[in-house]
């Protein structure tokens, strides 16, 4: 029963690291398909609430100062605010469309539906590496085992020469160790993962509506 044990014992970092890519898809995914498509929309918007309102308070200062004018020298501070604030009210065209486009933007729920792929695209693949892992954690339970040291010229004329010791493998101990706090990590992360998700979708309602 040596060769399996050792077997699964060698491969160990290979499927750790084969896991590691596996883990990473969804993230790369989400950056490919989201991630610049969120910046690029992000930095359009900052933009263009810097220039629609920043134009929008261009455009009312010398309308403000006209009607103030207007009310000759006599104006009362009051009168002032008055002004100032029904000039405010007021929406420019470019203020109006702008408004319009965030609303539109904001009954799109394409990021909502591809972050909840992509969380739970981990919660699935991380099923695989915790899988494996407690399967390995189960059956490396031993780390001594029977090995022949060698084999005479005659082992038909001297069977009783055919050495066998106890051999110890110290490292499958700290490799099962390795292997629990894997699983532990990756249930922990899921736990969160879900948590954020209930939180999110649920307890806060967030704009997700599927037949959209």
């Amino acid at each position: 029963h040596l060769w399996p044990s050792l077997f699964e014992h060698k491969f160990l970092p290979y499927a750790l690291l084969a896991f590691a890519g596996i883990m990473y898809i969804p993230a790369l995914g989400w950056e490919f398909l989201a991630s610049t498509r969120l910046t690029s929309e992000l930095n359009f918007l900052l933009q263009e609430i810097d220039n629609c309102y920043h134009r929008a308070a261009e455009g009312r200062a010398p309308k403000i100062e006209k009607q103030i004018q207007s009310k000759g020298p006599g104006i009362t501070e009051r009168e002032r605010r008055e002004i100032i604030e029904n000039a405010e009210k007021e929406k420019s065209p470019e203020q109006n469309l702008f408004e319009k486009y965030l609303e539109r933007r904001g009954q799109s729920n394409f990021l909502a539906k591809l972050y909840l792929a992509r969380h739970l695209a981990i919660i699935c693949l991380s099923s695989i590496p915790i899988s494996y892992l407690s399967a390995y954690y189960a059956r490396q339970r031993q780390n001594e085992f029977t090995c022949a040291l060698g084999e005479p010229p005659d082992i038909s004329s001297y069977p009783e020469l055919k050495l066998r010791v106890n051999c110890k493998l110290p490292a499958v101990q700290l490799q099962r160790i390795m292997a629990a706090v894997d699983i532990a990590l990756l249930c922990t992360m899921n736990l969160i993962i879900l948590v954020n998700l209930l939180h999110l979708f649920v307890v806060r309602k967030s704009n997700f509506v599927f037949d959209k």
